[in-house]
């Protein structure tokens, strides 16, 4: 709520602002269409301070290790200004009222793409464009085609602004002990049916649950079912699908697991608390950059995996998470920014650099280093980026709007009503559908 009451005040400051004075930091370059492709011409900044909006942790680790590797390759002088902001709507509530007022913005700020839209949809003549500066033209194929897709589609003019950093796809982290103890071989199963099979099982011999859900009403696994089966909750025209059949049958997979007791219910911050005491917890590949050292008691105990089918004839990676870097062009060294961004997400040390903390380059050719090889000992000693590359290979290809990240509360709003309140999977779908389309002025595909 609080995000909304921001950017509905930054719009109504739209009024009174002129935004069309907004030029680029850098004394070289001039506001407009081509800016980033004349500065693609220029030559590299040799001393700069970058400052970066970004959350602290392995993020500024890879960025601090990647200006070191550019420095040595390019006998340059940057030096990295991080700003610990998380990437989804706290970003987006530091940076509006910045970008409204026409002041001046730190040279790169890191954005989930989830939450790009809300701010592209009024500001994307204010970031320069990474497809102007060469970036697309020249890297874009090395990218998985699912995170391009989805920087594709962001900005109004479907132009790409984000430099791609990270892609994430939900998998199945599982208990392997804990199957084992219950005679079960994870590995065998393929499809939902099976897998709750394997839950009733699990529950009899070990007494543990098989998954968390939200006590508020269920979302995650909602999304994940639905995505599983080739349908994301908005076509590529902004449309929404919440009343898409794919999205009924994920209600009735949920159904089948609490009618059995199946699920461990709590507070969503406390998900992977409570579903380190269940068989599998399902997240994006990030949560391997924790487990190990959330639940070091665990170690050897745990596996990755794809989320068996809903349907073994045609099932997609769901989505989970995925952040890019963008450069805006109010900003004291947005060059240096963009010719620094460039490298760290291109360069092979640096995406070696990246892996080695347990990150999830975008970049498909980082895959294909030996560091993506690593054996990971909390998942004995599975190579888990493989893993993940190769889920993510299989991604489903989604869209993110304005209003995409608000979808989120209507959904929790309709698994509510169906678990507590008894209302029908089709009404409680059909009247949240209904509240956002004319909250949002879209369309629904019935």
């Amino acid at each position: 709520m609080k995000y909304k009451k921001l950017l509905s005040g930054a719009l109504g400051l739209l009024a009174v602002v002129s935004l069309a004075a907004c030029g680029g930091g850098d004394s070289k370059a001039e506001a407009g269409a081509d800016s980033a492709k004349d500065l693609a011409k220029e030559e590299r900044v040799k001393k700069a301070n970058i400052e970066v909006y970004v959350p602290k942790g392995k993020n500024t680790d890879y960025l601090q290790k990647s200006v070191e590797l550019y420095n040595q390759k390019y006998d340059t002088e940057l030096e990295l200004n991080p700003v610990d902001v998380a990437p989804a709507i706290p970003m987006v509530q530091k940076v509006t009222p910045k970008l409204v007022a026409n002041e001046k913005m730190p040279d790169l700020i890191f954005l989930q793409d989830s939450n790009a839209g809300s701010v592209f949809d009024k500001f994307e003549d204010l970031f320069y464009s990474s497809e102007d500066f060469g970036f697309v033209k020249e890297y874009g194929k090395d990218f998985y085609d699912a995170k391009m897709n989805m920087l594709g589609n962001i900005a109004p003019s479907k132009k790409v602004f984000g430099f791609p950093n990270d892609w994430g796809n939900a998998c199945m982290f599982y208990n392997e002990t804990a199957f084992k103890e219950a005679g079960i071989d994870v590995a065998t199963i393929k499809n939902w049916d099976e897998l709750i099979d394997a839950g009733k099982k699990l529950k009899e011999k070990t007494g543990k649950k098989l998954l968390f859900m939200r006590d508020t009403g269920e979302l995650d696994l909602v999304k994940y079912l639905t995505e599983q089966q080739g349908v994301s909750l908005f076509d590529k025209n902004g449309k929404l699908n919440l009343l898409d059949d794919a999205v009924k049958k994920s209600y009735e997979i949920i159904q089948k697991l609490q009618d059995e007791d199946l699920v461990a219910y709590g507070n969503s911050k406390d998900y992977t608390v409570i579903g380190q005491e269940c068989g599998v917890i399902f997240a994006g590949g990030w949560l391997a950059s924790y487990q190990a050292t959330d639940y070091p008691d665990d170690a050897g105990n745990w596996r990755i995996s794809a989320i068996p089918a809903v349907d073994e004839s045609k099932n997609f990676s769901p989505m989970s998470g995925g952040s890019s870097y963008y450069v805006p062009k109010k900003s004291d060294n947005a060059l240096a920014a963009l010719q620094f961004i460039t490298f760290a997400l291109t360069d092979k040390d640096a995406l070696d650099a990246y892996m080695e903390l347990s990150g999830l380059p975008a970049n498909v050719t980082a895959y294909q280093s030996e560091v993506a090889q690593k054996e990971f000992p909390y998942y004995g000693n599975q190579k888990i980026l493989l893993t993940l590359d190769e889920i993510s290979q299989n991604s489903i290809k989604g869209y993110a709007f304005p209003y995409s990240a608000d979808l989120d509360n209507y959904i929790e709003a309709a698994s509510y009503d169906i678990k507590n309140n008894g209302v029908s999977v089709d009404k409680a779908l059909k009247k949240q559908a209904e509240d956002f389309a004319s909250k949002y002025n879209v369309e629904i595909n019935e």
